[in-house]
């Protein structure tokens, strides 16, 4: 059997092999997920050509409807992957209003089977004298000249056929035959007639950290948060002239929440000192000026009644379990409650309310818990009286913000179904006073945040996505660092788990299957197997350290989220806690207990239970989340929270419970989880500094933190030490979140 050619493209230092599907850089493999290097691939090809984004969607998704947004998504990770960040666009250039164009010098490349190189397509450059290594060099020509591949057509295959007069002659008949059916069918049946109705996603910010986007009104301005470098400050662009115009300088504070008064003059918005858990409500001139306060202890965005003269929002009592919808002047003052939800019902207090246009209904996200589990939904609620209505039958795995359509027939939200543990937050339409949702968006973006004009012609929101892989690091050294798994572009991750199995295997929650399910491999990579196949979801496996290992993990294969364990090699499975809300496993050093935390009235609490099954007892009566049991089983480590504060923070408990008996001054961040050294002397946790994230030890004994990497780039989102201390595996990737502009988007 001959082994096919091999067909590579060099550019700079940069080789990619289309064979193999690889881009290297001096001999090192890159990472990319298929479709990024599909891209690449095409530019390459059609290089020194201007490629307009039809040409791409058309080539690269020939049967798919795909967004803008998501094309240019694959191109900025393109560019991150070739270093364009700092070198600037040296190799994609992009061609305003029209696309874009790979702009280096290329070499094309091919690799013969038996060593002796040959030149595919000689058209596009002259032979080199043959190497050594039997490659054979095509010189570059100017780009210019290369002809620009037109997009595969359907009819193809059949232009050999269609050569033949008499094939002619048929095909025309039958053209002619189908011409006058489909004339019939659309005037028999005008609504299989194609929409002209086409949505457009436009990004507005290229730069991968934007946050809280407004749209003012009258569509001429976007407000928005940069999230940049641990900092985060206030921009305002002005649309007609892509003018960016910094209101808020760069402050060690979150902001949220940006919303335009109903006359577009003014900016209202929610600032947190971290770590403070309650908002501040401050309105200030839309290009910048004074700000002013307005209220305090405020959890959600503000919006508007339609005469402009109330504002209604979300607070959020933590000590009694509640949540409030209230309404105000728009000076925060007259602040009255209209309706309250106790636990396990809330209010969501992320994304706040929306008001009907007839200004009788407060539209808002809501949670509650059934049979299966934690779900959440839209309701209503009367303006007057506060009578709650379900505004959607259907249980929503997450509902964020939403705005109603401008006739009051429906509503426009972000959300994410639980049809699938894929599934991803998209822009959904539901239609009110009933029917049935529709989907705007459906792509593999996140979608997060809305903010429609006055008359919902456009509408603002944050696209979102994520690229990460799994390393190995020897003894913590980052310059040592080696990846062992292929990039991947999922967006939950870092809820998945990661744990080790001996010091040479992994045990890790992954979506390969198309489902959240454990896997085993190597720590070299090699050797993928899955280890569960239920169609639920598995996830967050922690061994035990005994003589014969076992794993305990999180599942809703039994309705709800509990504590299940199985063997080490996936066999024996059995449900060990009976909740509905049991997280982050921890099994005691002798194997006799496993240590977990159970969500009460959306409060954290640890609990534990025989690794067997048995009996829950609760471990500690205050707020705490996220345990992990000492090595010497003496002590728990966790984040705690004081009652009178409610921040979280790293603690000791003694072993029987308790009161902690040390707490550190590490307050917990996203993606808290906190692993011992093996020695039991460190608790290794994740800090996370001017966007860029490292693994940290604090001393037990209270003396300062060490930090233990030294990575220059990227997040860390969930991480595990070998069972002999020498080598860390962990999850390093980014977030990209930019502001797009969606117009043409309501049903018709």
């Amino acid at each position: 059997m001959v082994e096919p050619a091999k067909q590579l493209y060099v550019f700079d230092d940069f080789c990619l092999d289309t064979t193999e599907c690889q881009l290297k850089r001096q001999g090192e493999v890159i990472p990319l997920p298929p479709k990024v290097f599909d891209v690449l691939r095409v530019m390459v090809e059609n290089r020194g050509r201007i490629l307009d984004k039809d040409f791409l969607h058309r080539t690269l998704w020939p049967d798919t409807f795909v967004e803008d947004g998501t094309l240019a998504q694959y191109v900025f990770l393109l560019r991150k992957a070739l270093n364009e960040e700092s070198a600037g666009h040296r190799f994609i250039e992009t061609v305003p209003r029209r696309g874009y164009r790979f702009v280096a010098t290329v070499q094309e490349i091919t690799e013969a089977a038996d060593g002796q190189g040959k030149t595919v397509n000689g058209s596009y450059g002259l032979l080199s004298p043959t190497a050594s290594n039997g490659f054979q060099q095509a010189l570059a020509i100017p780009p210019e000249t290369l002809p620009l591949p037109q997009a595969p057509s359907p009819l193809s295959n059949w232009q050999a056929l269609l050569r033949s007069k008499t094939v002619i002659a048929v095909v025309t008949l039958f053209l002619l035959v189908g011409i006058a059916f489909a004339y019939y069918l659309l005037r028999r049946f005008p609504s299989i007639v194609p929409s002209s109705h086409t949505m457009q996603i436009t990004k507005l910010t290229t730069i991968g950290k934007a946050a809280f986007p407004a749209l003012s009104p009258d569509s001429k301005y976007v407000a928005f948060v940069l999230d940049d470098a641990g900092k985060q400050s206030v921009w305002v662009r002005q649309l007609a002239a892509a003018n960016n115009v910094q209101v808020i300088a760069p402050a060690e504070v979150d902001y949220l929440g940006l919303t335009f008064s109903p006359d577009g003059n003014y900016l209202y918005y929610l600032v947190y000192t971290r770590p403070v858990i309650f908002g501040t409500l401050y309105r200030m001139p839309v290009l910048g000026g004074a700000a002013t306060k307005l209220i305090e202890d405020i959890d959600s965005p503000v919006a508007f009644s339609p005469d402009g003269k109330q504002l209604a929002f979300v607070r959020i009592d933590p000590l009694k379990s509640e949540s409030y919808i209230l309404v105000a002047d728009t000076d925060g003052r007259e602040q009255k409650t209209v309706a309250t939800r106790k636990r396990p019902e809330y209010f969501s207090a992320n994304d706040g309310v929306a008001w009907s246009p007839d200004g009788n209904v407060l539209a808002c996200a809501a949670g509650s818990t059934n049979a299966n589990g934690p779900f959440m939904n839209l309701v209503g609620i009367n303006a007057s009286d506060g009578k709650e209505i379900s505004l959607s039958t259907h249980p929503w795995k997450q509902v964020g913000q939403i705005t109603w359509r401008k006739d009051g027939h429906g509503l426009i939200a972000v959300a994410r179904s639980q049809d699938s543990p894929l599934s991803t937050t998209q822009l959904w339409h539901f239609p009110y006073p009933t029917g049935s949702p529709s989907r705007i968006t459906n792509d593999l973006n996140l979608y997060s945040k809305l903010s429609p004009n006055s008359d919902l012609s456009k509408l603002v929101t944050i696209q979102s996505s994520r690229v990460s892989s799994l390393w190995v690091v020897p003894e913590a050294d980052a310059s040592r660092a080696v990846q062992i798994g292929g990039a991947s572009m999922d967006n939950y991750a870092h809820k998945l788990g990661l744990a080790w199995l001996r010091n040479n295997e992994l045990i890790f929650g992954s979506y390969a299957s198309g489902n959240a399910d454990l896997w085993l491999m190597n720590s070299d990579g090699s050797n993928a197997r899955q280890l569960t196949v239920d169609p639920n979801i598995d996830l967050a496996p922690t061994v035990s350290s005994s003589e014969t290992p076992f794993v305990a993990f999180v599942s809703n294969r039994g309705g709800g989220y509990s504590i299940w364990r199985m063997d080490a090699e996936g066999q024996n499975i059995s449900r060990v806690t009976k909740g509905q809300t049991d997280y982050y496993p921890s099994i005691s050093p002798d194997g006799k207990w496993i240590y977990y935390t159970n969500i009460i009235s959306d409060l954290p609490t640890v609990w534990k239970v025989p690794a067997n099954g048995g009996e829950p007892v609760q471990f500690l009566s205050d707020s705490a989340f996220n345990p992990v049991v000492s090595p010497d089983g003496k002590s728990v480590a966790l984040f705690y929270a004081m009652p009178k504060d409610l921040v979280f923070k790293l603690a000791l408990v003694p072993i029987d419970g308790g009161t902690p008996s040390k707490i550190f001054d590490l307050i917990a961040q996203d993606f808290s989880v906190v692993r011992w050294s093996n020695d039991g002397q460190w608790i290794t946790y994740v800090d996370t500094k001017n966007g860029v994230s490292n693994i940290w030890a604090q001393p037990i004994d209270g003396s300062p933190a060490k930090q233990l990497t030294n990575f220059k780039s990227d997040l860390i989102f969930r991480f595990a030490w070998s069972p002999d201390g020498k080598t860390l595996a962990c999850e390093r990737g980014f977030f990209v979140n930019d502001v797009v502009v969606v117009s043409d988007f309501l049903p018709t």
